[in-house]
């Protein structure tokens, strides 16, 4: 079986630790193989089947599988090695299989893709059918919004390996050969020092080292290569889970920085003076870490994505005046109201009052 890793330092929480994102976790189909504990994930490696249900969900790519790497199989099904998706020909399970993925697959073979659910029924992880069922939802969702005519199926094609018969004389020494071979290792094993790798890595700096998943530069670029009709087009944001639209209440928003400063791709950004929150929908991830960490609860989600905008815009979402406040001389977000002086002082102004019985 294919061995699961896990880089902590592409993980969500490691950017922000009360993330609420849990996809990893509410995916998993063993009890008690990935969990959240302390707000960091920690992993039971002997409970886990690798399915690879966490490397599909996982938003920036923190899973991977020793044999089994997504943008290999991408590359090899769109150039014709498959014509159909099955957990017995080429991928660990279809829900390692990531919408944005299956949207390009679709685009980039210009037909159907059909994944074939024909082992879901009798499979002992056969609740990974309504995570398969939610990706092939979503992305025929946007294959209808761009208005292209293929579609992800589902099929009940239970396909099986053909299994070459060997003779029996070779059959039996090949069986023999393992089996001694297995044995003789156990039999040695207590005496082999086992030698664990250990990555040295210095502490995340989270402001600068952002992360960009594979899965969303194959979308993008298969995307622009098509050159598909785009006007008019948009995604309803409540119907799409991998990227987002985003709008900012400019009374409120102080210019902290908070929010593009830990935001983990960049999709966020100050801008080159720092005036301005800028906002690309093509960068982001819909992990919500902004709208969790803003003090002033100034950043919420649009309702819908104009498909053009997710590939090609960038969004002014606040731009800034900077003054220094009249009482403590630091610099902060004038709202051309009259009022200079900074929220800061006016709080504390506030609180000297009440204490005071003024």
């Amino acid at each position: 079986m294919a061995r699961l890793s896990f880089d902590i330092y592409s993980c969500l929480h490691t950017y922000y630790k009360p993330s609420s994102c849990d996809r990893c976790v509410q995916v998993c189909p063993v009890e008690d193989t990935v969990k959240l504990e302390n707000e960091r994930v920690e992993l039971n490696l002997e409970n886990c089947v690798s399915c690879g249900a966490c490397v599909g969900v996982c938003p920036t790519e923190s899973y991977s599988l020793s044999g089994f790497d997504p943008k290999e199989f991408f590359d090899r099904f769109v150039n014709g090695e498959w014509d159909v998706v099955s957990c017995k020909l080429n991928v660990p399970c279809l829900s390692a299989i990531d919408t944005q993925y299956l949207i390009s697959m679709a685009l980039k073979k210009e037909e159907d893709v059909i994944l074939d659910i024909g082992h879901c029924s009798k499979c002992f992880i056969g609740k990974l059918i309504d995570r398969i069922t939610d990706n092939v939802q979503e992305a025929n969702y946007v294959l209808e919004q761009l208005d292209v005519p293929y579609r992800i199926k589902l099929e009940n094609l239970k396909i099986e390996l053909e299994k070459k018969e060997e003779p029996s004389r070779r059959a039996f020494l090949k069986r023999f050969t393992k089996e001694a071979a297995s044995l003789a290792f156990w039999a040695v094993a207590q005496a082999v020092p086992i030698e664990e790798e250990k990555e040295e890595r210095d502490f995340k700096n989270i402001v600068e080292e952002k992360v960009m998943p594979v899965k969303r530069e194959v979308l993008l670029e298969t995307l622009k290569e098509k050159d598909l009709n785009i006007e008019d087009k948009f995604l309803e944001i409540e119907r799409i889970s991998f990227t987002s639209q985003k709008w900012v209440e400019w009374e409120k928003c102080t210019n902290c920085a908070v929010c593009y400063n830990i935001c983990p791709t960049g999709a966020l950004s100050g801008g080159s003076d720092r005036l301005q929150i800028l906002f690309r929908p093509s960068m982001c991830i819909k992990c919500r870490i902004c709208h969790e960490v803003c003090p002033e609860n100034c950043l919420h989600l649009s309702d819908r994505l104009e498909i053009k905008d997710f590939l090609y815009e960038t969004k002014v979402l606040a731009q800034h005046i900077m003054i220094p406040c009249a009482e403590c001389m630091v610099p902060f977000s004038y709202k051309n109201d009259g009022d200079y002086i900074c929220p800061r002082c006016k709080q504390l102004d506030e609180e000297v009052r009440e204490l005071l019985g003024l």
